[in-house]
């Protein structure tokens, strides 16, 4: 089990996050409340290089979708500036979809001042299973005779 500890500010103005470990983002990973100024995403591609596609929903209250794609280097860590729904009202979602290469690992940061203190939350960005399988099927018109 691992996780991380983050301090920012000093003193009164000091405010903590934890991190908790967390699986892959795998095919797709979604978050959501994302603001217009102060989200980064943090990617890591821990074992080879990995190139992944990030989408910027419309905004809750109006917008339109922005995607931006990104390579992350084999063993680093790149923070990356959020893609914006162009013409945004209210909060929007990021989904981070790996396009190639090696696993990534991912998580969201939002920054915020308030009363002073520079306010902030960290959110892991694990697979969200988003995808199901779907049986096949077959055109049957009898079932409408019975």
């Amino acid at each position: 089990v691992a996780a991380v500890r983050v301090v920012r500010g000093k003193g009164a103005g000091q405010e903590t996050a934890f991190i908790p470990a967390t699986r892959p983002v795998g095919t797709r990973a979604t978050v959501v409340d994302n603001r217009a100024k102060g989200t980064t995403l943090s990617l890591t591609a821990p074992f080879g290089a990995a190139e992944v596609k990030v989408t910027a929903s419309a905004g809750s209250e109006g917008g339109t979708p922005a995607t931006k794609s990104f390579t992350i280097k084999a063993g680093t860590t790149q923070q990356v500036e959020a893609p914006v729904p162009s013409g945004l009202k209210g909060t929007y979602a990021l989904t981070v979809e790996s396009v190639s290469g090696g696993e990534v690992h991912g998580a969201r940061t939002v920054t915020d001042a308030q009363d002073g203190v520079s306010a902030f939350t960290v959110q892991t960005l694990p697979d969200d299973r988003g995808t199901v399988a779907v049986p096949k099927a077959d055109q049957d018109l009898s079932v409408l005779q019975q």
